[in-house]
This record gives C-alpha cells, sequence and structure tokens, in this order.
C-alpha cells in the first residue's frame, strides 16, 4: 500500500529529477546550434587561411611561367605541389549524417546538390574511396608546403594569430630573438 505522505515526502527529489530532465533536454539542444556555429566559424578561419595560400602560389607560378633557372623551377614546384594539396582539401562534411535544420544549412545543402552533379574526381573528394581524411595533417602539410614555397621564394610567411589568442600572437622572432613588447598587428606588414 503507498504511504499518502511519500509524494510530499518526495517532493525535492521529484522536482529535481524533473528540473535536470528538462535542462538536460535544453541543453543538448543549444549545444547542437552552439557546435554548428562554432564550425561555421572554424570552417571560415580555415578558408580564409587556404585562400591565401592559393592566391599566393597561383600568383608566384603565374609570376614564374616561362623562368629556366633553377630556383624558379624549384620555386614553381613548390607551388604546384601546395596548389595539390589545396586541391585535395575536402570541402564538404560527409560524416553529416543529419538533415539539415537551418534555413541557412537547407540552402547550403541545396548550393552543394547542385554543384555535386556527376563530374569526375569533384574537388576534395577523398583520394581512398569512403576512407577519413586527417584534416589536421592535411593542413599541417599545406602549412608547411607554404612555408617551404615562402623559404625558396626568399619571402617572409605572413603573420598569423596564435591559436590560443594571446598576447603571443604579437611577438614575432626576429634576427636577435623575440621582438618583446612591439605589437606586429600595428605594424602593417
Amino acid at each position: 500500500m503507498d504511504d499518502i505522505f511519500d509524494d510530499a515526502l518526495n517532493l525535492e527529489s521529484k522536482f529535481y529529477d524533473e528540473g535536470y530532465a528538462d535542462g538536460h533536454a535544453h541543453g543538448a539542444q543549444h549545444g547542437v546550434f552552439e557546435g554548428r556555429q562554432l564550425g561555421r566559424e572554424k570552417a571560415w578561419e580555415v578558408w580564409d587561411e587556404l585562400g591565401f595560400y592559393e592566391g599566393y602560389a597561383r600568383v608566384w607560378l603565374r609570376k614564374l611561367e616561362g623562368k629556366v633557372g633553377r630556383k624558379e623551377v624549384k620555386s614553381a614546384s613548390h607551388a604546384t605541389a601546395l596548389l595539390g594539396l589545396i586541391a585535395g582539401f575536402p570541402i564538404t562534411n560527409p560524416s553529416a549524417g543529419a538533415a539539415p535544420t537551418t534555413a541557412q544549412d537547407i540552402a547550403l545543402a541545396e548550393i552543394d546538390a547542385e554543384t555535386s552533379r556527376p563530374k569526375s574526381r569533384s574537388r576534395g573528394a577523398s583520394p581512398a574511396a569512403g576512407g577519413e581524411v586527417d584534416l589536421e595533417s592535411l593542413l599541417m602539410s599545406i602549412r608547411a608546403r607554404y612555408r617551404l614555397l615562402c623559404t625558396s621564394l626568399g619571402t617572409r610567411p605572413r603573420l598569423t594569430a596564435a591559436k590560443d589568442g594571446s598576447e603571443r600572437a604579437a611577438v614575432v622572432e626576429g634576427i636577435e630573438g623575440p621582438m618583446k613588447g612591439v605589437d606586429t598587428r600595428q605594424l602593417r606588414f
């Protein structure tokens, strides 16, 4: 037989469980939205960086066109290799199995569907069919190739912000060591 005071005695526990369940569902929903927003921001940063590298390589490849010197040929091969790595960088997220939910996601999915009609191997398709691409290692390879191209051309790589967003982003290694206390973002390189 149920105790008539059982509900009154367990009232706090009951409200706690209901509040926890509601909060968990609400947090899960907002976590998805915040995760998508963070993913868009990070993707934009990566594409900004890759776009710079691609433009840099294309300009130098065009400038080195027709040159026959050893140094120029080597620089042109580095630029070509950099463009090849960038062309192999995936532009879609094959692991996103969920259906788009926001109007922006639906519009992007329609654009992707239109642009990925059957052609030869589309840009960014995985070299191994169905294989996972290690984006971090591919991005590190692209950055290394960019630095190699800059070295072969005798130019300085562009300054980029530190990953942690700290003030160390403004410190650049110079000939005599870091330029401490100098905000290199103000120098307009």
